[in-house]
């Protein structure tokens, strides 16, 4: 996933990029940036173009950890929810309840997967991922194309 910020603090090998958020990241935390929601944001990245203080640059992180982050985010409260209704049915049989045991326990391991998800977007937020600055960006094309006069 790239990015494109300004660096505003260099120490040895790192430089701090504050960069600001797409609308569609939300708060997912996938690329190694802070989640401090909308709005800019800081990341600490591998400067191996030797940017400066004050130059905008081109911010890479490795697409694994959105693609993870996306599978966490999306598809455990979904896979959760399903082996609940699923538990929940077999464990109704078994015991020959007539209680609807899969909404039940459906809905209580989709919302334990929250803590779970939670948990992980800390992780990945925590600086697990490797972010590198891997270009320094001229101001023209910082813009979109159709935003140019």
């Amino acid at each position: 996933m790239e990015q494109v910020g300004q660096v505003i603090e260099v120490n040895g090998d790192f430089a701090r990029v504050i960069v600001r958020r797409h609308d569609t990241c939300s708060k997912c935390g996938g690329c190694g940036v802070a989640i401090a929601g909308p709005g800019d944001n800081y990341v600490d990245a591998q400067n191996v173009v030797n940017a400066v203080v004050g130059q905008t640059v081109k911010v890479t992180s490795d697409t694994s950890h959105v693609l993870k982050s996306s599978f966490v985010v999306y598809m455990m409260p979904i896979l959760a929810l399903l082996a609940g209704i699923y538990a929940g049915q077999e464990l109704s049989s078994a015991l020959g309840l007539f209680v609807r045991l899969d909404i039940v326990l459906g809905l209580v391991l989709f919302f334990a997967s929250y803590l779970f998800v939670r948990g992980y977007d800390k992780k990945i937020a925590g600086g697990n991922s490797k972010v590198t600055v891997t270009a320094i960006v001229e101001e023209e094309d910082v813009l979109p194309k159709d935003a140019r006069c």
